[in-house]
């Protein structure tokens, strides 16, 4: 099928979806393959890295042991999609006719957290900064940047010298100014890049009048799962500063402003433009909500849908739009399948 002219691409019906798996995983430095016989990869809007398991014969313990203290970094290929990790946790299991060890670990994200990044201290003293700034301080050592990217997609604003100042590891100080703009640091796949985006990059109001990235039928889902949860109708909140500081009264538009949530103050919060994003999520997470599980296979068109990811479901007379909130992937022998939560309103 040709795509939709609006970008979105549908998903066809078809009487049978002809899907060849492929799942592959080898040690980085070495390019070594290990013989997995199962993988599984989760992400969701409030992590920062993926999570990884894998099961192996327990003769490929060696191959995974770390070296010095330094967790293996492997990539985990599904379906030509690579995803890197680095190996945390080893368990070996053994029981009649049986050998196996289970590893798990995080994506190389990991290595900006507890425990492989130190306590340090960050802040603006010297100059303002924009936020997106400030970003890249934190990912640098005496201003020379370390071998990370970021891919910012929200609003920027400046940070006047002296406002911001904070302890911890390098991820903490990375969600720290995220979240005062109602972001979340998602990771890439296999690559140092760490992307900055809204917890709603398309508000609920709009989806609507929205193209989405996918479109899917209930055809090609294995399975599906629906539960109704109700949020506070909050339709206003005060979003305030401190030093130097903005207040913001942000109202959602074409409501009485009557419900107002509670009052969120953030150091980082200097510019209109930040409250303006921060009261965002507060003013979407509302109402009568669908959370919908759907299970289907990792498509060529589709790949593994992360999320954030919005999309439409179709099933007969009934179409619910939302974001992907959470995706996990299960790799075993020729299998591959991928369980995605998606948040729709209720019609």
């Amino acid at each position: 099928p040709l795509p939709d002219p609006s970008g979105t691409y549908i998903v066809p019906i078809l009487p049978v979806y002809i899907v060849i798996n492929t799942t592959t995983l080898v040690r980085v430095d070495t390019g070594a393959a290990l013989p997995a016989l199962s993988v599984s990869l989760s992400l969701d809007t409030d992590s920062w890295t993926w999570s990884f398991g894998a099961t192996l014969p327990a003769s490929a313990l060696a191959s995974v042991q770390p070296a010095g203290g330094v967790p293996v970094e492997l990539q985990a290929t599904l379906n030509g999609i690579p995803y890197r990790a680095m190996v945390e946790g080893i368990r070996r299991e053994r029981t009649f006719g049986r050998d196996q060890i289970r590893i798990s670990g995080r994506g190389v994200a990991a290595e900006l957290a507890a425990p492989y990044s130190p306590v340090l201290t960050f802040g603006n003293a010297g100059a303002a900064r924009t936020a997106q700034q400030l970003m890249g301080d934190v990912l640098s050592v005496s201003g020379v940047p370390l071998d990370w990217a970021v891919d910012w997609q929200i609003t920027d604003w400046l940070v006047p010298a002296g406002v911001w100042s904070m302890q911890g590891s390098r991820m903490d100080a990375l969600n720290a100014i995220a979240t005062a703009a109602g972001a979340v640091v998602q990771p890439a796949p296999a690559t140092r890049t760490l992307r900055v985006r809204s917890r709603y990059p398309v508000a609920p109001w709009d989806w609507a009048t929205t193209a989405p990235a996918f479109e899917l039928p209930a055809a090609v889902v294995q399975s599906e799962g629906i539960e109704w949860v109700t949020r506070p109708a909050y339709n206003r909140v005060f979003i305030s500063g401190q030093a130097d500081g903005k207040l913001g009264q942000i109202t959602r538009i074409g409501s009485a402003g009557d419900l107002i949530a509670p009052m969120v103050t953030d150091v980082l919060t200097t510019h209109l433009d930040a409250a303006r994003q921060r009261a965002l999520p507060i003013l979407a997470d509302t109402g009568r909500q669908a959370l919908a599980t759907l299970k289907l296979p990792v498509l060529d068109e589709t790949g593994v849908i992360e999320p954030l990811t919005l999309i439409r479901y179709v099933d007969g007379a009934t179409t619910r739009t939302g974001l992907v909130r959470s995706t996990s992937v299960e790799a075993q022998f020729n299998l591959i399948w991928q369980t995605l939560t998606v948040e729709t309103r209720d019609a």
